[in-house]
């Protein structure tokens, strides 16, 4: 039997992992992991949370794959590890973290209300409840939340408890995209783990050994901000050629063709949090091709011929200010406002924008 955690840590991740090795004895009860989507923050809690749970790790700190806590790890089952995940997310992930994340739904609810897109109260408290209870299996107890800069005021404030009157032998992981969305006391009593975006050279790598190579590999790691496993994503989900769509319609927009509400239903389904990362990075190329710097990355370098002819038709400090306000409607996602509404906001004003 393969233990899960052998393919767990990214090559990037690897140096992370030896230093919690040697400082096992002095691990930190509460961690937050932190840095931008894609860089394997998930997959190195997942790995660090099965490390802590098998019985028999090798010296390079793989699960064993045969012990009684790996066993039930990998079938999704170990009453040891506690699990809290927006319900959006362990609904529609597929990851084995979803599994566990299973048990700490939020309070019951109409069957017409979408899934919660946050982390609740509700399930704060029954997690605080399993977390005093004694290790069943192993020596320890381990919860993991994620993204955990997706709970809400009130589980955040529930979750101070646990951070300071933490359970004997428990640890408590906590991954996140955005950090500073997290109260600065729940920051104050966890140790920081920055995930930073990986050397190109390493990125391409990797994404060579997932399928991916030349050109569009490149691509598509720029567009995913440099992070592999983003760049991945996108990949496989066929986003060059949504990509086009998406430039499409802000072509059509800008020359006073189509309309933003109708553009919003269509980019919805591609997620709100994947568009506006797209049109952050497009607009940066536009400000950058109209400030004429030349040298300077472009996001989309194939596209340098339409940003040029575009950025004529615009002006300079409101393509700073429109991109200031992609920026604001990206922190909020996670919230309780609406995508759509948030897109067809967005595709409003950048009708109004081009038609001054």
């Amino acid at each position: 039997m393969n233990a899960p955690g052998a393919s767990m840590l990214h090559p990037w991740n690897e140096a992370k992992a030896a230093t919690f090795l040697r400082d096992r004895q002095r691990l930190p009860h509460a961690l937050l992991f932190a840095g931008q989507k894609g860089t394997g923050k998930n997959s190195f809690a997942t790995w660090l949370a099965q490390f802590l749970l098998c019985a028999k790790p090798a010296a390079d700190g793989t699960p064993c794959g045969h012990c009684q806590g790996c066993r039930l790890f990998a079938a999704g089952s170990h009453p040891d590890l506690h699990v809290v995940q927006p319900e959006a997310i362990y609904k529609s992930s597929g990851t084995l973290i979803a599994r566990y994340a299973l048990r700490y739904p939020p309070a019951e609810k109409s069957k017409e209300s979408k899934d919660s897109t946050v982390i609740r109260i509700d399930q704060i408290r029954s997690l605080i409840e399993a977390a005093h209870t004694r290790p069943q299996i192993g020596a320890c107890t381990v919860m993991l939340l994620s993204p955990a800069d997706s709970m809400n005021v009130n589980a955040a404030n529930s979750l101070l408890k646990l951070l300071e009157e933490p359970p004997p032998d428990s640890y408590l992981i906590l991954v996140a995209d955005r950090p500073a969305s997290l109260p600065a006391t729940i920051r104050s009593r966890c140790a920081h783990l920055e995930f930073r975006i990986p050397p190109a050279v390493d990125a391409l790598a990797w994404l060579q050994t997932q399928g991916l190579s030349g050109a569009n590999a490149r691509l598509l790691l720029e567009l995913a901000g440099g992070a592999p496993l983003a760049a991945l994503a996108l990949a496989e989900s066929g986003f060059l050629d949504q990509r086009t769509a998406l430039l499409d319609d802000m072509e059509k927009l800008a020359s006073g063709q189509g309309d933003p509400l109708a553009c919003a239903a269509r980019w919805k389904p591609l997620g709100a949090e994947r568009c506006l990362l797209w049109l952050q990075g497009w607009l940066s190329d536009l400000i950058v091709t109209a400030m004429r710097v030349g040298t300077a990355r472009l996001h989309n370098p194939d596209l340098a011929t339409r940003l040029q002819a575009l950025e004529k038709l615009l002006d300079l400090k409101q393509l700073f200010q429109f991109s200031e306000g992609v920026a604001r409607g990206r922190a909020l996602l996670g919230g309780p406002l609406d995508e759509q509404l948030l897109l067809e906001d967005m595709l409003i004003r950048w009708t109004e924008l081009c038609r001054r």
